[in-house]
C-alpha cells in the first residue's frame, strides 16, 4: 500500500477535526434548540391556562368564558386558547365542556384520573393521538362551591416540524461544510508545503561536487527558515570537512612521494654505481633515515586521526610542569649543542596544572624542538615558565629565521609548511603543531604566536592551573 503524502495526511486531519467540531456544535445546538422550544411551549401553555382562568365563569354549574366579543385581541386569544380545552367537575367526574378538536380525538379523563388532580399542583402530560402529539396542562380550581379541572392543550407538531427541518438542514450543511473544509485544507496544505518542496528540490541538487550550494532562506524566520539555516550550517561544516579531506589526501600523497622517491633513487644509484660494501652501507644508512621519517610521519598521522576522532582520552591529574620543563630542557641541550645553539630555561618552582603528563610533555618538546631546528648556528633558544592569575604560562622564544605574517594564521593546519626557506630546514611532515594545538585545546588552554621574519619566533602557551598549585604554594606550618 502506497503511503499517504504529508499533504493528504494534513487534509484528512483537518477534515476529521472540522467534522467532529461541526457535528459536536450541531448536537449542542440541536439540544439547545429542543430545550428552548420545549420551554417556550410549556410557558405558552401556562400563559393560556392563566388567561382562560381569568375569563372562565360558572353559571348554574356550566362553564362559560366572559369576554368582550368586540375586542379582536380577546377574541383571538379565546379562539387560540380554547382550540384544545376541557372542563371537568372533579368530584362527580363529569365532563362539562370541551373543544371540538379534543372531542374528535376522543380524549377524556376517567374518574380515577380526575381524583389525582384534586389537590395536586398543575401538571403537564404529553399525549399521543392519531393526529400527532399533544401537550396538556391540568390545573384544578375551586369556584362556586365546586372543584373543577381546567385542561388546556396545544399541539407539539410545530415544535417537531422545526426540529425536523433543522435536522434536514444539517443533513446537507454538515457534508457541505466538511467538503469545503477538505478543499480548503488541501489548498492550504499545498501552499504551506510549497517551501518544503522547494527545500527538497534544492537539497536534491546538492552533491559532493556542489557542496557550496545552499538552501534558500526566505527571511520569514519561521520553522522552515530555521530548518534551512541549520541545514546550510551543516552543509558548510560538511563542505569544510570534505575540503580538509581533499587537502589531507593531496598533502599526504605529496609527503609520501618525496621519501619514496628518495628511497627509489638511492636504490637505483646503488644498483648502478655501488661497488663496495662501504657504498652500500651509506645507501642503507640514508634509506634507514628516510624510513624513520616515514615511520614518524605515519605515527603522527595515526595519533592526529585518533585525537580528532575522539579516541584519545586525556588524563586529568596533577602535573608538575616546572620539573618537567627543566628536565626536557636538559635533554635537549645535546641537540642544541650539535647545532651550536645555546638553550636557557627559567621556571617558577612547583607550577602544577591538571592534565595529561604525556601530552603536556609533547607540547613542550615539539615547540622547543622546532625552536632549535629553525635557529641558525650561534643562535639562542629561551624557555620560560611562570604563573599569571590562574594559568601556567609557557614561553618558548628563539632568534631564528621567523615566520612570514601570511603563514602565521595557517601554521597549526595539518601538513602546512611555511615558506621554502623555513621548510627546507625541517624534516617533519607539518603535523607537529597540529598535535600541539589539539593538545592545548583539550587542556582548555590557548596558544599564541609572535614572529618577525629574520628576528625569531615566540610561542606562548597558557594552561589552567590545578587546585594543587595553590596547595603547593601555601606556607608550611
Amino acid at each position: 500500500m502506497k503511503p499517504l503524502t504529508l499533504r493528504t495526511k494534513l487534509t484528512l486531519f483537518y477534515s476529521i477535526t472540522v467534522s467532529v467540531l461541526l457535528t459536536g456544535f450541531a448536537l449542542v445546538y440541536y439540544r439547545v434548540l429542543s430545550v428552548g422550544l420545549d420551554q417556550a411551549l410549556t410557558q405558552e401553555l401556562i400563559d393560556r391556562t392563566s388567561g382562560l382562568r381569568g375569563y372562565l365563569r360558572f353559571e348554574e354549574g356550566q362553564p362559560v368564558f366572559a369576554y368582550d366579543p368586540t375586542d379582536p385581541d380577546e377574541v383571538s386569544f379565546i379562539n387560540t386558547a380554547t382550540r384544545y380545552y376541557q372542563v371537568y367537575e372533579i368530584r362527580n367526574g363529569t365532563l362539562l365542556a370541551e373543544s371540538d378538536e379534543l372531542r374528535a380525538l376522543g380524549v377524556e379523563y376517567s374518574a380515577e384520573d380526575l381524583s389525582r388532580y384534586i389537590q395536586a399542583p398543575p401538571s403537564l402530560i404529553d399525549l399521543q393521538t392519531d393526529q400527532g402529539k399533544l401537550r396538556l396542562r391540568n390545573e384544578a380550581l375551586a369556584a362556586e362551591g365546586g372543584v373543577y379541572l381546567l385542561v388546556v392543550g396545544t399541539s407539539l407538531q410545530p415544535m417537531e416540524d422545526t426540529l425536523t427541518s433543522f435536522i434536514k438542514a444539517l443533513a446537507w450543511l454538515l457534508p457541505s461544510g466538511v467538503l469545503l473544509a477538505a478543499l480548503a485544507a488541501w489548498f492550504m496544505a499545498g501552499k504551506a508545503l510549497e517551501p518544503v518542496a522547494a527545500l527538497g528540490k534544492a537539497a536534491g541538487q546538492i552533491a559532493v561536487s556542489s557542496l557550496d550550494r545552499r538552501l534558500p532562506v526566505r527571511g520569514t524566520n519561521d520553522e522552515l527558515d530555521q530548518l534551512a539555516s541549520q541545514f546550510n550550517d551543516t552543509l558548510a561544516r560538511l563542505e569544510k570537512a570534505v575540503a580538509e579531506m581533499k587537502q589531507f589526501t593531496a598533502s599526504i600523497s605529496h609527503e609520501l612521494r618525496t621519501p619514496l622517491a628518495v628511497l627509489r633513487g638511492e636504490a637505483e644509484v646503488a644498483l648502478m654505481q655501488a661497488n663496495s660494501a662501504e657504498q652500500y652501507r651509506r645507501v642503507l644508512a640514508s634509506q634507514l633515515e628516510e624510513f624513520e621519517k616515514l615511520t614518524r610521519m605515519i605515527n603522527q598521522l595515526l595519533t592526529l586521526a585518533r585525537a580528532e576522532s575522539g579516541d584519545v582520552a586525556i588524563a586529568h591529574e596533577p602535573v608538575n610542569i616546572s620539573s618537567m620543563t627543566e628536565s626536557l630542557a636538559e635533554q635537549l641541550e645535546p641537540v642544541a649543542a650539535s647545532k651550536d645553539v645555546s638553550i636557557s630555561c627559567k621556571c617558577d618552582s612547583d607550577v602544577i596544572l591538571r592534565g595529561d603528563a604525556a601530552w603536556v610533555e609533547r607540547i613542550i618538546l615539539n615547540l622547543a624542538d622546532n625552536a632549535i631546528k629553525f635557529t641558525p648556528t650561534g643562535g639562542h633558544v629561551q624557555i620560560k615558565l611562570s604563573r599569571a592569575d590562574s594559568s601556567a604560562i609557557l614561553d618558548i622564544a628563539d632568534d631564528g629565521i621567523g615566520i612570514s605574517p601570511d603563514d602565521v594564521p595557517h601554521i597549526f593546519e595539518r601538513f602546512y609548511r611555511a615558506d621554502p626557506s623555513r621548510s627546507n630546514r625541517a624534516d617533519g611532515a607539518g603535523l607537529g603543531l597540529s598535535l600541539v594545538k589539539w593538545a592545548v585545546d583539550q587542556h582548555r588552554g590557548s596558544i599564541q604566536v609572535e614572529s618577525t621574519p629574520g628576528h625569531g619566533t615566540r610561542f606562548t602557551v597558557r594552561l589552567p592551573l590545578s587546585q594543587w598549585d595553590k596547595v603547593a604554594r601555601q606556607p608550611a606550618g
